[in-house]
Order: structure tokens, then C-alpha cells, then sequence
């Protein structure tokens, strides 16, 4: 079962509005076993809609529309739709009455404008929008099904999961689709691939492999397809227990989990505190790390210090060193160390100090040059990282591969 998903909007064209609605969609329709083949954004041209259904009645079984269901004249798809399976505007009762039950709610008076939201085509199945005024449309042609929402996400969310899905799982006879997130830290997809080359040669035929590559981190998609939920369980959990074994190192946590709160369990379990001590991100490590709920009972604090004198007064880098060896340095990332375990009075600390640019760079320290440590009050790790010439990615990096060298830490000595 094939689907596409038309998102109409000029908003959407020229970037004033970000399309989630199509991501989320997607999603929802691959966890019952639909394949989304397409995602098309539309301007509000009635050409260009029609032109679109056309295409996709061709390819897909399936067509998903949100946008334009609005009272203004620039929302024309319900009169598009109208047109083009043949059917005429007739007012609709219940979708009237819904619009009177929000307007009372809310003691506003209903406009003409808004009243032409309850004429709705008499050829469709109406969807009643439990979160707004605009009805949502359900259309049939060749067995094939043509739905149409409203834009507003929560909108649409409250209709796809309360009407659409149902009707789809009801109509339809669907295949299981189960999905596993393998989540890696610390190494590049092309490094990982060559780790599993021979694991994808062998791959089952109701088995797909995608990697899914972000900045510091990737993760790696399993998806299986068929008839039984029991045996597509068992070759996902086989293909995992696989990949571990090739992938261990770097394989930080499964799903929904992320590297800093796999972490802040680690570090909750083992009763330490942490604290940091940041230059060139600038807070943004422990953003990361206040980011997981329930973060203070394992996390004290940070010291920002990104001038010198900041790193001298507070963390008690001395001047003979950033002299000597520059902030930018293994030298002064240790004595930042040391000033974070003593000043925030923690087990662990981690520091950073790097060049994040564009400016700064030396011949010696190009822009991107970064080190990070990582110490308790026995021992220190500082590696030098080479980043980037872009700032925004370098703080980025920065602080994912903290998070990294703090993991192994982690695993090492506790």
C-alpha cells in the first residue's frame, strides 16, 4: 500500500511556515504499514493541486492533502476538490454545529466567512474537526482514497489519529511494519558502514538498513516488513544483536534515548555529580546535559569562561600558562579541570576550550581546534579535536564529542 502526502501552502513555498505536518504524517502511516512514496509541497493554484492528485492517483493508493480548508479566499482546495470529483458545495449540519459549539466556547459571533466552512461537497465522507472549524473531506475513486485536513497541526493530528487512521486500518488490509533505532556516538557513517558491510550482504529480504547521519552522531534505522508481527520481532532482534557485536564501542543506546540522558543515568546510578567548565561553547554542553528531566540530581553547575580572566579569577588558570601555552591549549583545559572540581565541588568535571570561529585561527591552532577534558580527582582525559571553519558546527561538535569522551570515561573507571 502506497501513499503521497500534498502539503498546500505558498506559506510553506517561500519559507514563512515550516512543513511539519508531512514528517508527522509519514510517520503515522508507516507504523501501519503504508509506504509514503512522495512528499509534495503546492502552491495555492488550483492547477497546480489538480495537476498533483492527477499524478499521484497514477503511482500511490493513497493521498493525504492538508492546507487550505480555511475561511480566506487565498484557501481554495475544498472548492478545487469539489470541482474535480464532480461534486457541489451543500451545507453540512453537523459541520455547522461543531463551528456553533467552538464559537460558544469561546463567546464569538459566526461570521459569514466562517459559516462557508460548514459547506462541504456532497460526494465526500465529512471528518468533523474536533480541534477547529474546518470539516476535513474523504473522497473514493477506483479504490483508491483521497483525504483532505486543515493545515493547523493540531488539527490535523486530532483527525488523522481519531478518523483516518481507523478508516484506513478498517478498509485496507495492512502489513506489520516494526522499526529499531541503533544509536552510535563518536564515528562517521562510512566508518560504520565498512563495520557492517558483510551484515548487509546477508541481509534478510524483509529487512532494510538505513543510516541517518547527524553532526557527531549517527543512527541506524532497522525496519522489517510483512505478514507476522512474531517472526519480523525475532529478525529485528537477531539483526541488532548483530550489529552490536560489530558495533559496541560506539553504540550509546537504543530508540528514543540520547546520549546525554544515557549518561545522566550512568551518572545517577553511580551517585557522582558532574559539573562543566566551557569557552568556546559557551554553555551550550550544559544545555545539553539540563536538557533531560531530573538532570540537578547529577548535575551541579557550569562555569562559563570564556575570558581569560574568567578562567584565572574563578577557575584558577594561571598566567604563566595561558602565557606560555595560550587558551587554547591541553595545559590550560587541565587546570580548568582541576578549578571545576575544586569551585563546583564535583566528582567529575568536563572542560572545553577551542577556536570556533571564523576568526582566531592560527597556523598552529587553525579554526576548529578544540580541546576537551574530561577528569575526576585521580585522573584526566584531554584529547585535541580538529573541527570545522564553521562556528555554529563547531560548537556543535564540541559538545557532542564531550558527551562522547565523557561516556568512555565513564564505562573505564566506574
Amino acid at each position: 500500500m502506497k501513499a503521497e502526502i500534498l502539503t498546500i501552502g505558498d506559506e510553506l513555498l517561500i519559507g514563512n511556515t515550516i512543513n511539519t505536518n508531512a514528517a508527522w504524517i509519514a510517520q503515522k502511516l508507516n507504523l501501519i504499514g503504508i509506504d509514503v512514496l512522495h512528499h509534495l509541497t503546492l502552491s495555492d493554484e488550483k492547477i497546480d493541486i489538480i495537476n498533483s492528485i492527477e499524478n499521484a492517483l497514477n503511482t500511490v493508493d493513497i493521498i493525504v492533502i492538508t492546507g487550505g480548508l480555511g475561511p480566506t479566499n487565498d484557501d481554495i482546495t475544498k472548492y478545487v476538490l469539489t470541482d474535480y470529483f464532480g461534486g457541489k458545495l451543500v451545507f453540512n449540519e453537523a459541520a455547522f454545529q461543531n463551528i456553533e459549539r467552538l464559537f460558544a466556547h469561546r463567546k464569538k459571533w459566526i461570521n459569514e466567512a466562517t459559516k462557508k466552512v460548514a459547506y462541504l461537497p456532497d460526494n465526500c465522507i465529512p471528518i468533523q474537526n474536533k480541534m477547529g472549524t474546518a470539516a476535513g473531506m474523504l473522497f473514493t475513486k477506483d479504490n483508491k482514497t483521497i483525504v483532505s485536513m486543515p493545515g493547523v497541526p493540531y488539527e490535523m493530528k486530532a483527525m488523522m489519529s481519531d478518523d483516518f487512521i481507523p478508516y484506513l486500518q478498517k478498509k485496507y488490509e495492512l502489513p506489520t511494519i516494526l522499526h529499531k533505532h541503533i544509536l552510535t556516538a563518536g564515528v562517521g557513517e562510512t566508518e560504520i558502514a565498512e563495520k557492517l558491510e558483510s551484515f548487509e550482504h546477508n541481509l534478510s529480504k524483509y529487512l532494510k538498513l538505513a543510516y541517518l547521519p547527524s553532526l557527531g552522531s549517527v543512527k541506524l534505522r532497522l525496519t522489517a516488513k510483512g505478514n507476522t508481527a512474531e517472526k519480523l520481532q525475532k529478525i529485528i532482534n537477531d539483526a541488532t544483536e548483530e550489529i552490536q557485536s560489530k558495533l559496541n564501542e560506539w553504540i550509546f543506546g537504543y530508540d528514543d534515548e540520547t546520549l546525554e540522558s544515557v549518561i545522566g543515568k550512568k551518572l545517577q546510578s553511580k551517585n557522582l555529580m558532574l559539573g562543566t567548565a566551557e569557552s568556546c561553547t559557551g554553555g551550550m554542553l550544559a544545555h545539553k546535559i539540563t536538557s533531560v528531566a531530573g538532570s540537578s540530581a547529577y548535575f551541579k553547575g557550569s562555569i562559563i569562561s570564556y575570558a581569560n580572566e574568567i578562567k584565572e579569577d574563578i577557575l584558577g588558570v594561571q598566567k604563566k600558562t595561558l602565557a606560555k601555552y595560550g587558551a587554547v591549549s591541553e595545559e590550560t583545559v587541565s587546570e580548568m579541570l582541576l578549578g571545576a572540581l575544586k569551585q563546583l565541588d564535583v566528582n567529575i568535571a568536563v572542560a572545553i576550550s577551542g577556536i570556533a570561529g571564523p576568526d582566531g585561527g592560527t597556523k598552529e591552532k587553525p579554526v576548529g581546534t578544540v580541546f576537551i577534558g574530561i577528569a575526576n580527582k585521580e585522573k584526566q582525559l584531554i584529547k585535541k579535536f580538529s573541527f570545522y571553519k564553521n562556528r555554529a558546527i563547531n560548537i556543535e561538535l564540541s559538545s557532542v564529542f564531550a558527551l562522547v569522551q565523557l561516556r568512555k570515561f565513564l564505562n573505564e573507571y566506574y
